[in-house]
Formats: structure tokens, sequence, C-alpha cells
């Protein structure tokens, strides 16, 4: 049986496409037959992206840490760190502590974990506040002048 979810999700692409084409009229009735189907069940997409299902995002890394510094601190401490990738443990209860106006690299072998770390910091998979701000680069920018 096809759930209400994929049906509205059909209606949705039909509307898009007859959109597209031109054809307002009919977008107009697809999208009005998705929110009928969406009111009948007692439940609407706004409601539905609203719980915060809308904004997962799936990934094969699984992070777990204790944030342990000053909401207003400009210095990251994370206990009891862990991080796993496709299953395989990569950090194991650690502590994490970044301190303001510090540089740091990361040291080890291939496939320990450097880069997935700081793709999860990246990503705020991690418990870090808000107020900071976290720009991850994935790949080398090439300069020019200002």
């Amino acid at each position: 049986m096809v759930s209400d979810a994929s049906k509205k999700k059909a209606l949705q692409k039909k509307a898009a496409a007859a959109a597209k084409r031109g054809g307002k009229a009919a977008a107009a009735a697809t999208s009005a037959k998705a929110a009928a189907i969406g009111t009948m069940n007692g439940s609407s997409s706004t409601a539905n992206l609203s719980n915060g299902m809308g904004s997962l995002v799936i990934s094969d890394r699984t992070c777990i840490g204790v944030l342990c510094s000053h909401p207003l601190s400009k210095d990251i401490q994370i206990e009891s760190l862990s991080l796993t990738f496709h299953g395989h443990d990569l950090i194991v209860d650690t502590e994490l502590e970044l301190n303001y106006g510090r540089r740091y690299g990361l040291l080890g072998l291939n496939g320990c974990g450097k880069s997935t770390l700081l793709t999860s910091i990246g990503m705020r998979e991690l418990p870090i506040l808000e107020h900071m701000d976290i720009f991850h680069l994935t790949r080398e920018i090439e300069a020019y002048d200002m």
C-alpha cells in the first residue's frame, strides 16, 4: 500500500512538471489535490516539516559528545567524544578542547579519522554553540587579489 507521504510527493512532482510545461491550471488542480489529501489525513506539509524531519541529512558518521564549555565562551570543550564511520570506531570516549586564538594540526595515519572529525565539526554534528562560526573547506581554493 502506498503511503500518504509518497502520494503527496508524487502529486507535487506532477504539479511541478505541469507548471514547467506551462499548464498552470493543471498544476493548480494537482496542488489542490495534494493539499486536500493532507487536510483529510489531519496533517499538512508545513506541520510535517516543522517537527524537524525535513532538515535531517543521512550520514555515515555517528558523533556523540557532551559540551562542557560555558555558553558564552569562545572555547570549545567536549567530553566523552566518540566518532564512528561506517560502523568502525575512530575516536572513543575522548576529550576535545579547542581554545580561542590557537592553531591546531591533526597528525595520524591514513584512515584514522582526521578528515572525518573535521567534517563532523564543520557540519555541526558535534555539540558546538550556535554563536561560533565554522568554515570547513574540503579542497584548496586559489588565491586572488582583493
